[in-house]
């Protein structure tokens, strides 16, 4: 019974292994990693950009690399929509594209300004596109962006748009976004949403020539789902610093014009303390505990001192992000989303009254920062009591 029922069991596993008729091998598709959009107003016409790997330029096996640069697939195709431009592509295509594992979508900026509201739509309906893909926003040639390598010959895997490090923190460097994290911010009555802006640098590296690596620059920032423009990396890095507690980032103080020290900086949440008047806009105060790591000590003075012109110089900065912010009429330190939650008779007041942004200059009332510099680096300091 026992023979016989052996014999059961491998016969049943081959026609299990080989039933799966309307599979693919891995090498018989291709794999789509990235997708990018744009669009041109005068000719009303889309244009769809895919990047396409296959295990070669996938994989890395342990200990070894090919030595032959493999080169990225591009593959492009325009259409007066979405769908026909990426039906277009499928044409040209063998072996046939196959989407499951797209991790990005890059947007031009173009695309942005006259076309955003419909990509929106036209992705969120795509069953084959996943809500966790990563958004990057451009002004450069998506062609060029996706013709990128990573260094050292490296695949495109490894740039900035593929590549995962929220777990591991991000220093002095500016957070990615997911569709899913984008959108739910994007469609909040108040507070901001995000995309970063990716750009391609061709100075930083040489090798026999010039060697394209991607960095991101920036957010754009949408408020009331509009686009209200984008804001620099050193103010965007400051945001994502003081919103992510994984995020680190390296501060130099000045002082005239001259540098006293640098720091590595890392922060818990911001504590948003809201006044109790009868404004129906938010006025608040801002509270924000930082550690830091003495990097470098470039001007010898005492510890207090020191201590205090960090302090300073830290609440500055954020009531600084905070008034470029507002200019602009972005909340960049997000006050509003919190503030409509608790406050829902003031906001409807609000929204009733025609004026969709919530903030002025005297919305915030105090930016308080306390500052604890934990490692010094083998610099001596006498850390003195009050």
């Amino acid at each position: 019974m026992n023979s016989k029922m052996s014999k059961f069991m491998v016969i049943l596993s081959i026609f299990i292994l080989s039933g799966c008729t309307g599979s693919k091998n891995i090498q018989d598709l291709t794999y789509i990693v990235a997708i990018g959009l744009d669009y041109d107003e005068g000719k009303d016409e889309y244009t769809a950009y895919v990047q396409g790997l296959n295990f070669a330029n996938v994989a890395k096996q342990e200990g070894s690399r090919s030595t032959d640069p493999i080169p990225p697939f591009v593959g492009s195709a325009k259409g007066k929509t979405l769908n026909m431009a990426v039906s277009n592509l499928y044409k040209v295509s063998r072996p046939p594209l196959f989407f499951g594992h797209t991790k990005t979508l890059v947007l031009s900026k173009n695309l942005l300004k006259y076309k955003f509201k419909e990509v929106l739509e036209d992705v969120g309906r795509n069953r084959s596109l996943r809500p966790s893909l990563e958004l990057f926003v451009t002004d450069e040639s998506v062609g060029d962006i996706f013709s990128a390598k990573g260094l050292f010959d490296y695949p495109p895997v490894y740039t900035v748009l593929l590549t995962e490090e929220k777990s591991e923190g991000i220093q002095n460097d500016i957070d990615s976004t997911s569709m899913m994290h984008f959108l739910r911010e994007y469609y909040e009555p108040m507070g901001t949403a995000l995309i970063p802006n990716v750009k391609i640098d061709r100075q930083s590296w040489q090798a026999d020539g010039e060697v394209a690596s991607l960095y991101l620059d920036g957010y754009s920032v949408f408020q009331d789902k509009t686009l209200k423009g984008d804001i620099p990396a050193n103010d965007s890095m400051t945001v994502d610093w003081l919103q992510n507690k994984k995020n680190s980032l390296d501060y130099a103080l000045y002082e005239d014009g001259e540098i006293l020290s640098t720091f590595k900086l890392t922060s818990d949440e911001p504590k948003v303390k809201y006044n109790n008047d009868h404004a129906n806009f938010p006025t608040f105060s801002l509270e924000v505990s930082v550690e830091a790591e003495l990097l470098e000590k470039i001007k010898d003075i005492p510890f207090q001192e020191l201590h205090g012109k960090l302090q300073k110089s830290l609440e500055e900065k954020i009531a600084k992000v905070y008034t470029k912010g507002i200019e602009k009429k972005m909340d960049l330190l997000d006050v509003g989303e919190r503030w409509y939650r608790s406050h829902p008779e003031k906001f409807n007041e609000l929204d009733n009254s025609g004026d969709r942004f919530y903030l002025t200059d005297t919305s915030l009332k105090q930016v308080k920062v306390t500052v604890d510099i934990k490692h010094f680096n083998a610099y001596r300091y006498i850390k003195e009591t009050r």
